[in-house]
């Protein structure tokens, strides 16, 4: 039984105490809880501890100080980290911090549980919580189709199939047909988006894609370093699920409001077919060409069940391509980071306007992969290689939202007699022109987006209004963010 005596002189504290680690991986700590579906107060009772834990050099604190710092009883505190231990995410054993009698008393340390323990808890939270739902309707051609292999399949859909994804809410299109040029091909690779049944997925919708993928890495990760079969189906608790997907509590992600919109987000996405043309060039000398059809995944049913504490909750069972599930094996088993996996971040969804969401995915891959040749647009060149789905004023309507709500106090326009007669108002340091009743277009403005120097002005030398980029140095971390070592 170790002897905690100097906690008990230095701090007055007395068993229990509670503990962290230097080396406690905080963030690896709640996907676990997430995964696990541990119950969001047990998880608000592990932030606190971590939280109250750094203000002590030993990382510990005494439950009764605890109690005290977060308004909870101490049985109450003692009790989630009880449920906590079950779930192996607390380990304890016997100290004591009397140095007279020596009374016994517990220590509980906050861990992230490794080996076979994380192994036995995964499979049973899966073949004892939900029912298994067998996978025989999609079947996935097992073709080399992705030009990179740590990004694998984020970077073909940032840089392809988000393009085909309906703009505007309001929408009814059951099908979106678009063409994107590529540099290195004389052919536009063609996609149709089309639904199965209602209406095509949304936008927004993809950032459900992004908490899915957050959590089949972190799933699939546990799985290989215990040697476990790992298949193509999987059962994603709804909760977590949107906790990722919105940035929000667990204990906000179980209103009903969130729920609906998830399911009804994993059905548009499951709905949606991509069919891509010309994909393929002369460089594959068998090949000439492939029709691909392809989903992101496929959502194969929604299970409502109970937890340990008699409360209904809802999970999602979905196939992944088989291809999706192998290129994230491979990038695991390559130890690349899961930062480093990830194109399609959750803060890219933050914002209501879907053409900053598109744009802020084009600016990710130009500056991970340098492919951006072009350095200056026309707004249709720009609409065109940023989101050929939407009309040429939506575009440019919501392209100046985003640029208006960034832009530089420190412009500094000169405006061209050629469209003074335009500019109808000016907000800020941008100069506006209403080419619809009530639809503001900037023709001069400035700002910097996603690492990005964003001009826009008139040109004398074309004849029209462009926009102009440049990465901005001070922008930096983002590139740091997402950057690849592989490129």
């Amino acid at each position: 039984m170790r002897e905690l005596f100097d906690l008990s002189e230095k701090y007055g504290f007395k068993a229990p105490l509670v503990s962290i680690s230097k080396e406690f991986d905080f963030k690896q700590f709640m996907r676990l809880c997430n995964s696990l579906n541990v119950s969001p107060t047990s998880a608000t009772v592990a932030s606190d501890i971590f939280i109250a834990a750094q203000g002590f050099d030993e990382l510990t604190v005494s439950l009764d100080y605890l109690s005290k710092e977060i308004n909870r009883k101490v049985s109450n505190i003692r009790h989630h980290l009880t449920l906590l231990e079950k779930d192996a995410l607390v380990e304890s054993e016997f100290i004591t911090t009397d140095p007279v009698k020596k009374r016994r008393g517990k220590l509980f340390k906050l861990v992230v549980p490794r080996g076979a323990t994380l192994s036995d808890l995964t499979t049973i939270a899966e073949e004892n919580s939900y029912p298994q739902v067998s996978s025989n309707t999609v079947e996935t051609i097992n073709i080399e189709r992705y030009d990179d292999k740590t990004r694998f399949i984020e970077l073909q859909i940032v840089r392809y199939l988000v393009k085909a994804m309906r703009t505007n809410r309001k929408d009814k299109a059951n099908n979106i047909a678009i063409k994107i040029k590529h540099e290195n091909k004389l052919k536009p690779i063609s996609i149709t988006a089309r639904a199965e049944e209602g209406r095509l997925i949304y936008l927004p919708d993809m950032s459900y894609y992004a908490g899915a993928i957050t959590w089949l890495i972190t799933h699939i990760t546990n799985k290989i370093s215990e040697k476990s079969a790992i298949g193509e189906t999987f059962t994603l608790p709804l909760e977590p699920l949107i906790s990722i997907a919105k940035d929000v509590p667990l204990t906000e992600a179980s209103a009903g409001g969130y729920i609906n919109n998830a399911i009804q987000s994993l059905q548009r996405i499951s709905a949606t077919t991509f069919d891509m043309r010309d994909f393929y060039d002369a460089k594959h000398d068998s090949i000439k060409d492939i029709e691909l059809f392809y989903k992101l995944f496929r959502l194969e049913a929604v299970v409502t069940y109970q937890d340990g504490k008699k409360v209904e909750k809802k999970a999602a069972v979905i196939q992944f391509p088989r291809s999706t599930v192998q290129n994230i094996i491979a990038a695991i088993e390559n130890n690349v980071a899961i930062n480093d996996m990830l194109l399609i971040d959750s803060d890219v969804f933050a914002t209501k306007n879907e053409i900053e969401i598109l744009f802020g995915l084009w600016a990710r891959e130009h500056l991970i992969t340098g492919r951006q040749t072009q350095q200056i647009y026309s707004w249709n060149e720009l609409r065109e290689s940023v989101a050929p789905s939407s009309s040429l004023n939506e575009f440019k309507r919501k392209f100046s939202n985003m640029i208006l709500a960034n832009s530089d106090p420190s412009y500094n326009a000169k405006i061209s007699p050629a469209v003074e007669n335009k500019i109808a108002k000016k907000i800020g340091t941008s100069f506006l022109s209403e080419q619809r009743k009530g639809e503001l277009i900037i023709e001069y403005g400035r700002a910097t987006v996603q690492g990005y120097l964003i001009n826009i002005g008139f040109s004398e030398d074309h004849g029209y209004s462009v926009i102009a980029f440049r990465r901005d140095m001070s922008a930096l971390h983002i590139l740091s963010k997402i950057e690849n070592k592989s490129y």
